[in-house]
């Protein structure tokens, strides 16, 4: 009886080299993987970056039409309150109001900026001011953004304590009954302000009160009208250094 035997095949065992080999492979790709993920991140953070530095161009346009609108306004004014201050030093029971009513406006009001701030906003709520890589850029933006947080102090420090004294003084000596449309809401040419007009008092103490508070919101209104010319200025510096930086 023939006996067969089996034959075992066997095979070959894997060396060291081999498995350093498909470790080093599966390294690289999973790296690989990784390094391209990292630079699509990466892209996208700068394509937004760049939307968002367009989007802050077309705001500071926005603002720089304002500015320009908005600084003659104040120089008028300025020559406006300096007719009034002329006028009130020259009141005696004999020249009445010597024709002041039609500055009561004029005073108490002003053109306000409205800041264009719906890109900075968004940056500094969302922390997308990372996105902005350029610390020359992001810094100039924040610089600007600065400035109109100025404008925003003084009116609030300085302007609309001394409009509420200067109102207040308005109701003392003006007797608005001579004019009923300044209950309306219509523009100053349509209302037919006294000349002289009469006072409600021409005490010199209430009368030097009120020449003293005027003049005071005329200093008020030419430092807002020097912030606006700086906001200005930097508006127009800020806009020029991204259009050559990114090309707009």
């Amino acid at each position: 009886m023939e006996v067969h035997h089996h034959g075992h095949h066997h095979e070959g065992k894997k060396n060291w080299k081999a498995y350093f080999w498909e470790f080093l492979m599966l390294f690289l790709a999973v790296f690989c993987g990784f390094l391209a993920e990292y630079k699509l991140e990466h892209t996208i953070e700068d394509q937004k970056g760049e939307q968002f530095i367009h989007s802050i161009y077309q705001d500071l346009k926005i603002d720089n039409s304002q500015l320009k609108a908005l600084i003659p306004k104040f120089k008028e004014k300025d020559k406006e309150l300096g007719e009034m201050l002329e006028k009130i030093k020259n009141i005696t029971p004999e020249n009445g109001a010597n024709g002041i009513y039609k500055y009561i406006h004029i005073v108490a009001n002003y053109p306000d900026f409205v800041y264009t701030d719906r890109t900075i906003q968004q940056l500094k709520n969302s922390g997308g001011l990372r996105l902005i890589t350029n610390n020359e850029v992001s810094d100039k933006i924040i610089k600007y953004d600065a400035y109109v947080k100025v404008l925003d102090i003084h009116i609030t420090e300085e302007i609309t304590d001394q409009i509420h004294v200067v109102r207040q003084l308005n109701a003392k000596i003006f007797d608005m009954r001579c004019c009923p449309l300044l209950g309306e809401n219509v523009s100053s040419d349509r209302i037919n302000y006294p000349v002289p007009g009469k006072l409600l008092t021409n005490d010199q103490k209430v009368v030097v009160e009120y020449y003293n508070n005027v003049l005071e919101m005329k200093r008020n209104y030419n430092i807002q009208l020097q912030i606006l010319e700086k906001l200005l200025n930097e508006n127009n510096k800020l806009q020029v250094f991204l259009k050559n930086k990114y090309d707009l």
